[in-house]
């Protein structure tokens, strides 16, 4: 197993299947962390939630696209890096419905 060095961390890794599931991760941690703070959280409720993850979802799929593709105006690249947000936007959704789903049958409350 390659060792993990977060000095040399590599952003086109987000631009992988794994890395994409892991960017969502990401992207949904986020957002929860952001619903804490005082003058952001009533900003992000729940209907603005699925276009918060998408927003973010673009910019750290944006931000592993241009610094590491070689031609980031390459139209083709361009698209697949486009439809990885959209599937990293999508996974981060289901990922914070899964775990508000899981909260809630803990607490015995409503998601």
């Amino acid at each position: 197993m390659p060792e993990l060095d977060p000095a040399n961390f590599d952003p086109a890794v987000l631009l992988t299947l794994a890395g994409g599931t892991i960017a969502a991760g990401i992207v949904a941690s986020i957002i929860e962390a952001l619903k804490r703070l005082p003058g952001v959280g009533p900003i992000i409720d729940a209907k603005r939630e699925p276009g918060a993850a998408t927003i973010l979802s673009f910019l750290v799929v944006g931000y592993a696209h241009f610094t590491t593709v070689v031609d980031p105006l390459d139209p083709i690249k361009a698209f697949t890096s486009f439809v990885a947000a959209l599937g990293v936007s999508a996974l981060a959704s289901k990922a914070h419905d899964l775990a508000a789903t899981a909260r809630a049958g803990v607490s015995g409350g409503t998601p």
